[in-house]
């Protein structure tokens, strides 16, 4: 089972929320919008999304609509990525029933089915999916059959911004499908909704699932050019990027061969005298000079005419080196070892969106690395500086401005602690349970996979070994009693019903599936229904196919059956028993703290939300770059701002060697870690100071600004980074000072505490900090 981030677990938790406050409502056609940058994962969301709605709506009493079926409509082919994708997920689950329209053997959708639709296919009322036959197989009757089995239609508008958010026809094809909830999904979505979920870019790159920017025609020069066309210096720079990258990853150890992309500039399918000009171009140059050929495996094209050397293009380690391709290469592509993008645009193309650069955005292994170079992506383009329009939901992945690392400074090899990147530990069922349970299942009723001696079949002898321990196993059906024909004596106050007036009904397959649903629910323990429940079904119905060949229809029964009950809970309950004290030994044994060697990096490129700052020319980074707040000042806060200003005035400046505006999130900023306590619980986070500071007698200090009240971690913050300096100081003493730093509002002095912090702290007794104190040392007479 694929274990969410995060941030994926809280965006479904709000879709889910939005769900349930729609569905109360009675009304059609209302919008859910759920706004995913590219690389976020919004199709794991949305499987977990809908694979939670069906297994919690039974439950939800108050709601008038207790079963949903689902249409998941997609433009192009991507329609048949996100099916299989999906098929893949819910393998194990079982929640949801992917399926095409041809797989259908019924007139209608059955609760918790998935309908996957391409959008062409509906689009028009040519197509056989809309129009009136004999038959009656079409999607409109579909829906009509659907509904009248009191199931409502949830639509999943995949892609969305492409075609279902604008246009009379967008809006005649909805209006027939006349779902509960649509549920536009998209990096740049055009429905404004109240009802929306918004997943941040920040948070994506916080998990390390995508790159941290995308830098715009890195190291161009006009120098460069030396008689060749712009178009062939572009492409040398994009060629030495990839390999650069290329011999960064193995000096990792990492198998990743980085792929340069290549786009041809018109938007249309058929290919202008621009487009083969380019092709012919390109080609010429990587065959001729680079040796990069088709022939050799190195060059791949995904053109209209031509498709050569794409199978497989998606693994790390694949050969190919360079992808020659147009706009219209598929939708949804994904190939995370994509790095660089060399993109020609014809002249009256003059904007860049996020939807240009997505393509080189994911992590090939969904982790960052130690090398900056290999958290940004790189694109070179034909198109002036100047006459770039960046789009307002981009402007925070393209990079155009570089700050180089002063020529002065000399390594700190500072031990920076990092928190290992954990996965989100949620109150689950993990992937080991299905193994737990069979242990737990030959240990209690003595069943066996291996052959037997005696000539016995091996599932007849589990078989007995199960009537053994008084189990039910040719369970014929699960019934219900309810009363029939039965008079209430109001003044007795209990009326006892004979068998009489008792008559027995059989339960569907559907109903079977919802009772064990509820008995799999019932049990899980001191886990999350909502994630174990499905785990918990799919091992015991495994466990009864695996040991007894059973298929699904007699396990389920067997499962419900009431004589079996105790036993199989006994079971469950020695199984998740097991497994709390297999999670708890995983856990204990997992190296949450790391070590890594840190220093100010070479450069660091900026995005527009940066502005240059040219105030502070004693920071180690030239030309230096301050994030714009939204109110228009710059630095992430006022208190940064103030200390910025107050280490660059004339007396403090010509005390310092440099100071460094540290990052905050990623393995390449600076970090310590301490114990952060939240709702009841302590766990480990990383603690991104400030500021770190070179004093012109070499002490170092760490700094981070605070007001008294700003942060409720701000006393284990400084502890940590106490314990971490007095940890320094003891291998070099005198070395480092250091801590949170807050302005005196009387005093406007900037203090900072040389001890640990008690409970109860305030700045009395706090050190000003004066940089005269750490003058350079006098030269020796």
């Amino acid at each position: 089972m694929i274990q969410l981030r995060n941030y994926q677990s809280k965006a479904v938790d709000k879709l889910l929320d939005e769900t349930y406050d729609l569905l109360a409502r009675d009304q059609r056609r209302q919008k859910l919008v759920l706004k995913a940058p590219t690389g976020a994962g919004k199709t794991v969301v949305m499987a977990e999304f809908l694979s939670r709605l069906a297994e919690e709506l039974p439950d939800r009493a108050e709601l008038p609509v207790r079963q949903l079926a689902f249409i998941w409509i997609a433009p192009g082919h991507l329609h048949l990525q996100s099916y299989g994708a999906l098929r893949q997920y819910f393998q194990d689950t079982r929640a949801i029933h992917p399926v095409q329209f041809d797989d259908l053997t019924e007139n209608h959708l059955r609760p918790n089915e998935l309908l996957f639709l391409n959008w062409q296919s509906i689009s028009s009322d040519k197509n056989l999916l809309v129009k009136d036959n004999e038959q009656q197989r079409n999607l409109r009757s579909l829906i009509a059959q659907t509904r009248l089995t009191g199931t409502e239609v949830v639509v999943i508008l995949d892609e969305a911004h492409l075609f279902a958010s604008k246009g009379d026809k967008a809006q005649k094809v909805l209006n027939q499908l006349q779902a509960v909830v649509e549920v536009d999904v998209s990096a740049t979505p055009l429905y404004k909704s109240d009802a929306q979920v918004i997943i941040k870019r920040g948070e994506v790159v916080q998990a390390e699932m995508i790159k941290r920017g995308v830098v715009l025609n890195p190291d161009l020069d006009a120098t460069l050019q030396q008689g060749d066309t712009l178009n062939i210096v572009l492409l040398k720079l994009a060629l030495k990027r990839r390999q650069q990258l290329a011999d960064s990853y193995r000096a990792l150890g990492k198998d990743i061969n980085p792929l340069l992309l290549i786009q041809l500039p018109s938007d249309t399918a058929k290919e202008s005298v621009l487009d083969r000009t380019v092709r012919d171009t390109m080609l010429a140059h990587l065959e001729t000079v680079e040796g990069i050929t088709k022939a050799d495996g190195r060059l791949a094209v995904w053109l209209a005419g031509e498709k050569t050397n794409l199978d497989g293009i998606e693994r790390p380690n694949s050969k190919v080196e360079v992808l020659l391709f147009k706009q219209a290469i598929a939708l949804g592509w994904d190939c995370p070892r994509a790095s660089v993008l060399l993109i020609f645009r014809e002249l009256k193309q003059e904007s860049f969106t996020i939807q240009t650069v997505g393509r080189i955005l994911r992590m090939p292994e969904q982790q960052h690395y130690r090398l900056e170079e290999l958290n940004l992506g790189y694109v070179y383009t034909d198109l002036a500086k100047d006459n770039i329009k960046i789009e307002p939901d981009s402007a925070d992945y393209l990079s155009l401005n570089k700050a180089d690392r002063r020529a002065d400074y000399a390594p700190l090899l500072l031990q920076a602690e990092h928190v290992a990147n954990q996965r989100d530990k949620r109150n689950r069922l993990s992937s080991q349970f299905r193994r737990i349970l069979y242990e737990a299942a030959e240990k209690r009723w003595e069943i066996s996979r291996d052959l037997r001696a005696d000539g016995e079949t091996l599932y007849a002898f589990n078989e007995g070994k199960l009537q053994q321990r008084g189990m039910e196993t040719d369970v014929d059906s699960i019934s219900i009693e309810i009363p029939s024909d039965v008079i209430i004596h109001a003044e007795v106050g209990q009326t006892n019903i004979d068998a009489s007036h008792r008559q027995k009904f059989a339960k569907t397959a559907f109903e079977r599936q919802q009772l064990l649903q509820h008995f799999c629910r019932k049990r899980c323990g001191i886990y999350a229904p909502a994630d174990s429940t499905p785990v918990l079904r799919m091992a015991l119905l495994m466990l009864l196919e695996d040991y007894l060949q059973w298929d699904e229809i007699k396990a389920t029964k067997f499962l419900l059956c009431p004589q079996n009950e105790i036993e199989l809970d006994a079971l469950i309950d020695t199984a998740l028993t097991d497994h709390a004290n297999y999670l708890h030994q995983k856990q204990g044994g997992v190296r949450t703290v790391e070590t890594v060697t840190w220093d100010v990096p070479v450069f660091e490129y900026y995005n527009d939300l940066y502005e240059e700052y040219a105030c502070a020319p004693t920071h180690i980074l030239q030309p230096s770059y301050l994030r714009r707040r939204p109110d228009g000042n710059l630095a992430d806060s006022k208190e940064e701002m103030d200390f910025i200003r107050f280490l660059e005035e004339a007396q403090h400046a010509q005390h310092l060697r440099w100071w460094y505006k540290n990052g905050a999130g990623t393995r390449t900023d600076f970090s310590v870690a301490y114990h952060r306590t939240e709702r009841g619980e302590t766990r480990l986070a990383p603690f991104f100071v400030d500021f770190i500071i070179q004093f012109a007698n070499g002490t170092l200090g760490l700094f981070d600004t605070k007001t008294l009240d700003s942060d409720p971690h701000l006393r284990a913050k400084h502890n940590a980074l106490h314990a971490w300096i007095a940890k320094r100081n003891a291998q070099q003493p005198g070395s480092t000072v250091g801590g949170v730093i807050i302005r005196d509002q009387k005093t406007k002095l900037w203090k900072y505490s040389p001890d640990v912090l008690p409970e109860a702290y305030s700045l009395a007794g706090w050190e000003a900090l004066n940089p005269a104190l750490f003058a350079a040392v006098p030269a020796a007479v």
